[in-house]
């Protein structure tokens, strides 16, 4: 096991025991783990690292750490109950919300447009924000009322 020696200097005792004991425990990563407390603080390792690491296998990294560029790290604890799910667009979302609602249904005449674009950007990006997810190039839609 290399160990990365962090540039603020010395690791506090409790982190390194944290460290050493996720290492052997879930077999994580060293060098992920000191990637966090670099990006984040010691403070948020100990804190968040357990529920980050199960979120970033649950959703992807990705989608976890622009969360958590949009949020904070102390929103990961919602983040969960926030997500709504990915989609192509807000528009695509809006659409699937409408119809999920029973808003749409057979009745509606094909010569009528629904602009869901207009309904996303009018109306639900207000109550929910678009992340991109950067291994998916689709958008993780996330409620704003958590």
């Amino acid at each position: 096991m290399t160990r990365e020696v962090l540039p603020t200097g010395q690791l506090q005792e409790e982190t390194q025991e944290l460290l050493d004991e996720y290492n052997e425990t879930y077999d994580w990563s060293y060098n992920d783990m000191v990637d966090f407390i670099k990006k984040y603080s010691e403070e948020d390792f100990r804190e968040y690292y357990v529920q980050y690491s199960s979120l970033v296998d649950d959703y992807g990294q990705g989608v976890v750490d622009e969360y958590i560029e949009d949020y904070g790290t102390d929103a990961v604890e919602h983040l969960e109950d926030a997500y709504q799910g990915e989609y192509v667009s807000g528009a695509d979302f809006a659409e699937q919300l409408a119809s999920d609602c029973g808003y749409i249904n057979d009745n509606i005449p094909s010569w009528i447009e629904i602009d869901w674009q207009a309904t996303w950007d009018n109306a639900l990006s207000h109550d929910y924000s678009e992340i991109v997810n950067p291994n998916s190039n689709r958008v993780a839609i996330f409620s704003n009322s958590y």
